[in-house]
């Protein structure tokens, strides 16, 4: 398929220059310059490294062209310099995607055809249960529409980027050591780098999914199947045999009853061998009589029950509930299995108010392992809306988690509360957030977090963070602020000191480095980047 594919792209492309003046082509790219000093974690304070894990030097090049409506052709080739993308004396350009597409739509009723490497293109219209999550591969994926009433997604991939030429080698000679008692069997006599490519680039894993839906009753009711197969391989050596397949199929349903969606959707995976589980179907606890198969997963939700009047307000709620069976198992996707779980999400608008109460109860659990553990949430939150552009929000959480273990029940409870308060104007945007975490626990922790943005001119900015964590035994910081200076659309330039990822986010009492261990260092970035 990669040799296709590289036939595909250069005649497109010569395609691409012998078509008349209408046709379309276009070449882009853009790079990144970032020069930083640390005062630790250095031979010597202050010293400069230009190829260390945090900085990172890239430059891209892409190609696009049309020749003609509906067909195209796209590559992106990129150099990166960082310690963690290469150990060379320079940075190498590397292939990094590509894709050949063809369109075609005409009453109503089309196609829509790639053929493509590297991509994430193994989306397709997931709803409650996520049968199939996006990843990179190459292959050919294929929509139609309009044929019959239906909606028809087909996709063929090898996740052909499993293979690394550079650090084959390396491994292949770290297995022959029988360093561990786990690894395969693989001859002891050396192989030539060729042949040892050519081998594992047959050992990647096949994917394939297919996704039908088709809409009823001038849409009120959508129905959908999703199958999806995966095959994998015990090893990339040329010994390893296939292991065993996996393949789940989904349907999903969908009636619209006024305002409101009742939903359902059930899947199963392939049989596997296995001990025979019991997995009755209960509901809040309560047995229905009946059973799933233990390769199974069900989930419904109700979007949304609208209850109120205009002067009273409303109260808008959504309901849901999922059970999934202990032997499921989904290697293109999701759920997890072993658990069933419900969740009701509400919220109430004041009436005459720019206020906002929202509730989240949620509840799930395992049914069948040894420690039956099981987890109980209530989320409550405020928000308001101030004059002159303030607004405000302080939330409450509270997490019950249960666990049996030689049948008594232990209780775990953590509780926090959330603040916030942000305005922004034409000149500047503040916001200050406090969080406390695991509150009346040992480990119970106090975070806070100031961030500003002054605007200077249109093209001058600066932008100040301030983060604390007061954690049991010490406190911690996060200082951490950013010139920034855009002087066209295409190019932007940083100078900034302290550490980015502290504190960093769209919500920063929520990271994980201020709610873990981070903590300041000195450390001076300049970055420039640029668009062409």
């Amino acid at each position: 398929m990669n040799r296709l594919l590289r036939a595909l792209l250069p005649a497109a492309l010569v395609i691409a220059g012998a078509s008349p003046s209408a046709a379309l082509t276009r070449i882009e790219g853009e790079y990144q310059l970032m020069m930083q000093l640390r005062k630790d974690l250095r031979v010597y304070p202050w010293d400069f490294n230009s190829n260390d894990g945090a900085v990172s030097n890239p430059l891209q090049l892409r190609i696009f062209t049309q020749p003609r409506p509906g067909v195209e052709a796209f590559f992106k080739t990129e150099a990166r310099w960082n310690e963690g993308d290469n150990n060379r004396l320079r940075p190498e350009f590397q292939f990094r995607e590509a894709h050949a597409r063809f369109r075609r739509e005409r009453d109503g009723r089309g196609l829509d055809a790639h053929l493509f490497s590297r991509q994430r293109r193994f989306w397709v219209d997931n709803y409650l249960v996520r049968f199939v999550e996006d990843r990179e591969a190459s292959g050919v994926r294929l929509d139609t529409w309009g044929f019959l009433g239906t909606n028809v997604t087909v996709v063929v991939g090898d996740q052909s980027n499993q293979l690394d030429p550079a650090n084959l080698i390396g491994s292949y000679v770290g297995r022959t050591s029988d360093s561990s008692p786990n690894t395969a069997p693989v001859p002891r006599e050396f192989a030539p780098r060729d042949s040892l490519v050519a081998q594992a680039r047959l050992r990647t894993d096949d994917l394939y999914v297919l996704r039908v839906r088709r809409e009823f009753l001038d849409r009120t009711l959508r129905l959908g199947l999703t199958v999806n197969r995966y095959e994998g391989w015990a090893g990339r050596d040329s010994v390893s045999d296939r292991s065993a397949w996996n393949s789940v199929v989904g349907f999903d349903g969908r009636y619209r009853w006024g305002d409101t969606d009742l939903s359902l959707e059930y899947g199963f995976s392939r049989q596997r061998p296995g001990e025979a589980i019991e997995n009755e179907l209960s509901l809040f606890k309560s047995s229905t009589g009946l059973e799933l198969p233990a390769r199974s997963v069900m989930q419904a939700e109700v979007r949304s029950l609208r209850l109120g009047t205009e002067r009273l307000g409303y109260l808008t709620t959504t309901p849901g509930w999922w059970m999934r069976g202990p032997l499921y198992q989904n290697s293109l996707g999701g759920p997890n299995n072993d658990e069933t779980g419900f969740i009701v999400q509400s919220y109430y608008l004041l009436p005459e108010r720019a206020i906002t109460y929202s509730n989240q109860i949620l509840g799930y659990g395992q049914r069948n392992d040894s420690r039956r553990r099981r987890v109980h949430e209530v989320y409550n939150e405020l928000y308001v809306e101030f004059v002159n552009g303030f607004t405000g929000k302080t939330a409450y959480k509270r997490r019950d988690e249960y666990e049996t273990d030689r049948r008594r029940v232990s209780r775990n409870t953590f509780l926090s509360w959330t603040n916030e308060l942000q305005v922004e104007s034409r000149l500047a945007w503040l916001r200050v957030q406090s969080k406390l975490l695991n509150i009346g626990r040992p480990d119970a922790k106090q975070l806070f977090v100031i961030e500003d943005r002054i605007n200077l001119t249109d093209q001058l900015k600066i932008y100040n963070r301030f983060a604390l964590g007061n954690d049991p035994n010490r406190l911690r910081k996060g200082i951490f602020t950013q010139l920034q200076y855009r002087p066209t659309g295409n190019m932007e330039l940083f100078l900034q000191y302290g550490p980015d990822n502290i504190g960093g986010g769209s919500n920063p009492v929520e990271d994980g480095n201020l709610a873990g261990s981070g903590d300041q260092f000195d450390e001076v970035k300049f970055i420039l980047k640029g668009f062409f």
